[in-house]
């Protein structure tokens, strides 16, 4: 009887090993973030880091695209709230790995006559099919978590490539309305020009206003990009989680420059599926499903049964005591709904499985185009487009100050190399964005190295000898 007992109880001891804290699974999930992003995040509810203090010793530089992913992986809340989900997961394999509790009964019966001793019986009793399919739910609680760590890990690259993204948008929309200050600058000069030349008879009023709707539109498009600075500035401040003194920001100056190379389209795919962390989520779903599938049909069959332990005394003070056996049978529900839920679960993750990995194809074939052709587009654009651009402001120049030339047309070339400038640096825009898109896609980073040169400066843009 002791060695039963024995038998019975270490099973019910070693259920209850499992802990509730979830730091081993979020340490584990942040491996793969490092080795994903770089960058190592922290759960800010079970951290002594001061992540404040780190924040604003990032904020003391210039920000770069860099700076702004490690800021939002530390401090952007909804990212610490999913979090939550690992603490919750973790919970729910500490209560699968534990039996139900022993359900203790006691009745107590009075006789009308003698003998008036009372009839005392107690029962302790626990579920056999839940000490049976134990180690069955440990399993899948387990494979829940793991697909828990994997979602918010995606989570977090996908709020680190919304942070690129947002910086590269505010990064050239702040270089392009730099450009529009000069090209109001330019306009504002030209109308000036036009005003004077018309208080002195020299052009008509149509000419006059040909040259003033310029100046009012560039005028307009540069309120217009200021307005969309500030806003992109203020979503990029949600991404990061900042407020109040720490939105003062500065950002750095200019776009990065093209990196070296890149890498060829062959064997993306299969990298992407192999890696992509939402993938990898879904094939735990789908692993998770079928283990509760094949549960649900080994057992559905088996009767629900209760085993303890009765002991009584009778009035006469007779002791009696032996085993109990509750059953539950199965005549009127055989799981059949329940089978047929999981079956039709394990389908369509099975569906979205495919969906999602056809998906990831197309996202990466996607991105890698863009990227290139944005890099053509750059590449193009700084070996053809500027260069000429300089040269006509430069030989414009000339011809103004050998008088072959007016004003007009001086103030319009440089207009004209400006608007050049802007599409450069929108196209350098959409390769970064195409990039950080591509990366997201293949589910980890590129390796290849930016030059490292520095782009021309404003003032650099005009050789001395043109200027006028």
């Amino acid at each position: 009887m002791k060695n039963q007992i024995v038998i019975i109880v270490l099973p019910l001891i070693a259920a209850g090993c499992v802990s509730t804290n979830p730091k081993a699974a979020f340490d584990d999930m942040n491996k793969t973030v490092v080795e994903r992003t770089g960058e190592s995040i922290q759960w800010q509810n079970h951290s002594t880091n001061d992540v404040a203090r780190i924040v604003t010793s990032l904020l003391q530089t210039n920000l770069t695209a860099q700076s702004a992913v490690t800021i939002a992986l530390l401090n952007n809340r909804s990212l610490q709230a999913e979090f939550g989900e690992i603490g919750i997961s973790q919970a729910e394999l500490a209560q699968a790995s534990r039996l139900q509790n022993i359900e203790l009964a006691g009745s107590w019966r009075f006789p009308n006559r003698p003998p008036s001793p009372t009839d005392i019986e107690y029962s302790a009793a626990g579920n056999l099919l839940d000490l049976l399919t134990l180690p069955a739910r440990k399993k899948i609680a387990a494979k829940n978590l793991a697909q828990t760590k994997l979602q918010v890990a995606d989570k977090v690259l996908q709020l680190a490539a919304d942070a690129q993204t947002a910086f590269y948008d505010l990064q050239a929309e702040t270089e392009l309305a730099n450009r529009l200050n000069i090209i109001v600058d330019v306009n504002d000069a030209s109308a000036d020009l036009a005003q004077r030349q018309y208080d002195a008879g020299n052009i008509n009023e149509l000419e006059l206003h040909n040259q003033q709707a310029p100046s009012i539109q560039s005028r307009l498009d540069l309120m217009k990009a200021n307005a969309e600075t500030q806003a992109q500035r203020e979503h990029l401040n949600r991404l990061l989680g900042l407020s109040s003194t720490h939105i003062n920001w500065r950002l750095a100056a200019e776009l990065s420059p093209l990196p070296d190379g890149e890498l060829p389209l062959e064997n993306l795919e299969s990298l992407a599926v192999n890696q992509r962390l939402d993938l990898a989520a879904r094939r735990s779903q789908v692993e998770s499903i079928a283990a509760a599938l094949r549960l649900k049909k080994l057992t559905r069959f088996i009767p629900g049964a209760t085993i303890g332990v009765d002991t009584e005394r009778t009035p006469g003070g007779q002791r009696v005591t032996g085993p109990t056996l509750d059953l539950e049978l199965p005549l009127f529900d055989q799981g059949q709904p329940a089978v047929a839920r999981l079956t039709a679960e394990f389908e369509q993750a099975k569906d979205n499985y495919a969906a999602q990995e056809l998906n990831a194809r197309s996202e990466v074939r996607e991105w890698h185009t863009a990227m290139l052709a944005a890099r053509e587009a750059v590449t193009f654009a700084q070996k053809n487009l500027l260069p000429l651009r300089k040269q006509i402001l430069g030989e414009t120049l000339l011809h103004y100050n050998a008088m072959q030339k007016n004003s007009f047309d001086l103030l319009m070339a440089k207009e004209r190399e400006q608007n050049a400038e802007q599409t450069s640096i929108a196209a350098l825009r959409d390769y970064w964005i195409a990039r950080v898109e591509l990366e997201r896609a293949l589910g980890g980073r590129l390796t290849i190295q930016t030059k490292a040169t520095t782009p021309v400066k404003d003032s650099e843009q005009m050789p001395n000898e043109h200027k006028h």
